[in-house]
């Protein structure tokens, strides 16, 4: 991601840029936060691990992002987590809170931190799984690309080509 991109966005008309936690060193976080914020999109982070929560919570000043996603994708092959238990396990983690503590920015509205990757696809009983994300804390989900191709019944691709089964 190049500055120019998030310069692109704002033209565009975006209103926030999500930054992958995992995919960025802490000084790259800190660089593209500040420049997004200059231009007035709001900044979320996606991230897949707890050591990327300390990253994010070590590298941002408070209340420099608006929300936080925890993801069930895995980052070295882009498959997704299809238990679920990856999300549940960093929505419960002592980090997270630290993370949610470091960057709320309004004390009478908890920080929001969402889901992504599979929410509501899953094997197991999909009311159960979600009540289960949302008593671990989680606000909503992000849904991308398998919502679509479920309703369909086709099956989307992943980055490496290969298809992604629904």
């Amino acid at each position: 991601l190049y500055p120019y991109q998030l310069y692109k966005l704002s033209l565009a008309g975006a209103d926030a840029v999500n930054l992958m936690g995992g995919a960025l060193a802490g000084k790259d976080l800190l660089y593209l936060s500040k420049i997004a914020s200059s231009m007035k999109l709001q900044v979320m982070v996606t991230v897949t691990s707890e050591q990327q929560l300390k990253t994010l919570r070590s590298s941002l000043k408070a209340n420099s992002i608006v929300g936080i996603i925890v993801s069930n994708r895995r980052l070295d092959d882009f498959t997704f987590d299809e238990t679920g238990q990856q999300a549940l396990d960093l929505l419960q983690s002592d980090e997270l809170q630290r993370c949610k503590e470091h960057f709320q920015y309004d004390e009478e509205v908890s920080f929001p931190v969402f889901v992504e990757g599979r929410v509501g696809l899953m094997k197991e009983d999909n009311a159960d799984y979600i009540q289960k994300l949302q008593s671990a804390g989680a606000m909503g989900a992000v849904v991308g690309t398998g919502l679509a191709t479920a309703m369909s019944g086709s099956s989307s691709t992943t980055p490496e080509g290969g298809e992604e089964s629904t």
